[in-house]
């Protein structure tokens, strides 16, 4: 929820290559990093509908307490998770009020530090499985064909708190994707399809230094990319500066990524969605990638991109932006906090902003959205309790959302998370573009009297940015005029969005053949931008791929979208 949650989950994220949702971002799919954080602010919106309760509800209370508290066992991974000294996973904050409020207590029969999906596939295989726990798509369907999951239709409908139902109505298809045959099988981690879009930051300060205008195109960009190499945009009188940071997993990053330079070309990797004439497509091997690829070899050639960027990790490139040595990066809208800010705290006269998507022609580009849903909670088909996966989301809904409890649930005084706790949460779509309007209009009026807890913590923030304090300067670059949001909505007021068409578990011939598929895809791409192999071995790449399964898998997803 809070920015120092996010910049702590993220450390481990990032580095695995993950993208996120709301400001506190939520971990891999499967697993239980970070959380994704919900931007309360429809407390105004519900408080009327509290009242209207469904006629299934109207016998039961969604926050009522057991007496006699019942046990409810769970599992699941705790990386990147912190505790207050004395406290644990069945002794914190979300755990003593799940028991205290709802009367259940959580028992969990096992934990992991990574590798959670191997061990839960284990426990899947043998039938040992909790009452409660969190599964990916894959895990899911293989949960549901083997008739080990609770069909949640009636328990949803007769448990869930009116604003619990409001809060996951918002992006249907992300409920839908819970569904098997109009049967909820499990719930959604819902959180922000726009979180996981990526735009273009630069230095400010390189491109004032070097009299250089802002970009409107991707030629911009590449004359831009020539000047931070050639120009000495450090002036330290010497030619250690790169244009463009590349992540070694190219499209695949949450930062230092290629994705954002692809939507430039109207190409969407790594997605799949219907083309003009209803076909479903595969974003990486259309000729609009190829396009985009030819530009990334030109500049690798000219030097713009650092020759060894397939060999360096993750932490690597956040050195170079970190220590001055890179100007132009594509990212997430958090980037401010991780890893851009270490350059400013390094370099006090540092300034990135973000300038959207530029186009590679008179085609505005779209931006791309990744389905936000990565992991479900499921329950075991013969629990005994089952609306307490309910009743638990429906409490932290009501703590984020309606009593707005921030610094006791979310994010402390202190800056501790306690948003990595409850075993389930949900956000709300397009939270973080609602915190940025909200903030600048009160930045503009000089008015935080309309702003919720956790905006108001954002706007002291900024408030000392402007002042010149250089350390909250992530807020600005998170929230302000100059992030990423005004772009993001721009491109959503203008209905200038790839989103993907596919959002079902991985096919048969994905989780037999995907992993071969995806390696060829990314050292195609590797070996093209660095000239191993000519422009045109994209066409075999592209071949290969349709005979070594992308067309059946094509065929599976057009049956697959048939049923929905």
């Amino acid at each position: 929820m809070g920015i120092k949650g996010f910049r702590v989950g993220f450390l481990f994220l990032l580095i695995a290559v993950l993208i996120t949702v709301t400001a506190c971002s939520k971990g891999e799919q499967g697993g239980e990093g970070q959380q994704t954080s919900p931007a309360p602010s429809v407390k105004e919106q519900t408080e009327s509908s509290a009242s209207k309760v469904s006629e299934q509800s109207e016998a039961v209370d969604p926050l009522g307490k057991n007496d006699p508290a019942v046990e409810v066992t769970a599992v699941r991974d705790v990386s990147g998770v912190n505790f207050r000294e004395g406290e644990s996973l069945e002794n914190n904050v979300w755990s003593r009020a799940f028991e205290e409020q709802l009367g259940i207590k959580l028992k969990y029969q096992w934990t992991t530090q990574g590798e959670y999906d191997q061990k839960l596939n284990v426990s899947i295989a043998s039938g040992d499985l909790p009452d409660l726990f969190h599964v990916n798509s894959s895990q899911l369907k293989q949960l549901i064909e083997s008739d080990q999951i609770a069909d949640l239709t009636e328990i949803y409908d007769k448990y869930a708190s009116e604003l619990t139902k409001q809060i996951l109505a918002m992006d249907p298809l992300q409920m839908k994707s819970a569904s098997n045959q109009s049967k909820l099988m499990a719930i959604p981690t819902v959180g922000s399809a726009s979180d996981s879009a990526q735009v273009l930051w630069i230095r400010k300060d390189w491109l004032d230094k070097l009299k250089l205008a802002a970009p409107q195109t991707l030629a911009d960009v590449e004359a831009i990319a020539q000047a931070f190499v050639a120009r000495d945009p450090d002036g330290n009188n010497v030619s250690d500066t790169f244009g463009i940071a590349v992540s070694q997993v190219m499209t695949k990053a949450s930062f230092a990524s290629l994705k954002g330079f692809f939507n430039g070309y109207h190409a969407y990797p790594n997605q799949w969605y219907q083309d003009e004439a209803g076909k479903f497509v595969y974003g990486s091997v259309q000729p609009e990638t190829k396009a985009a690829l030819a530009k990334l070899s030109e500049m690798f050639k000219a030097g713009l991109i650092d020759p060894e960027f397939i060999v360096k990790a993750g932490d690597k490139n956040i050195e170079q932006l970190a220590g001055g040595k890179v100007g132009i990066q594509y990212g997430a809208w958090w980037n401010p906090t991780y890893p851009l800010q270490s350059n400013i705290d390094q370099d006090p006269k540092a300034r990135w902003v973000a300038y959207g998507i530029p186009s590679a022609d008179s085609t505005p580009a779209k931006i791309q959205f990744d389905f936000p849903v990565n992991k479900y909670i499921v329950v075991k088909k013969d629990a005994a309790h089952p609306e307490a996966a309910i009743k638990m989301l429906n409490l932290m809904i009501k703590k984020a959302y309606e009593d707005i409890d921030i610094e006791n649930y979310f994010i402390a005084k202190d800056g501790f998370l306690y948003n990595n706790y409850p075993l389930l949460y949900a956000s709300k779509p397009n939270g973080n573009l609602d915190i940025h309007l909200n903030l600048v209009k009160a930045l503009q009026a000089k008015d935080a009297s309309g702003l919720n807890a956790e905006e108001a913590g954002y706007y002291a923030k900024l408030v000392d940015y402007q002042n010149g304090d250089l350390k909250q300067w992530y807020e600005e670059g998170m929230y302000g005029e100059t992030s990423a949001w005004p772009f993001v909505k721009e491109k959503i007021d203008q209905n200038l969005v790839q989103n993907p068409g596919f959002f079902g578990a991985a096919t048969e011939t994905m989780s037999q053949k995907g992993g071969v598929l995806t390696k060829m895809e990314d050292e195609t791409f590797a070996k093209i931008i660095m000239g191993e192999v000519a422009i045109d071995e994209f066409d075999n790449f592209v071949q290969n791929w349709h005979k070594l399964g992308g067309d059946e898998i094509a065929k599976e997803i057009t049956e697959w979208n048939s049923n929905q």
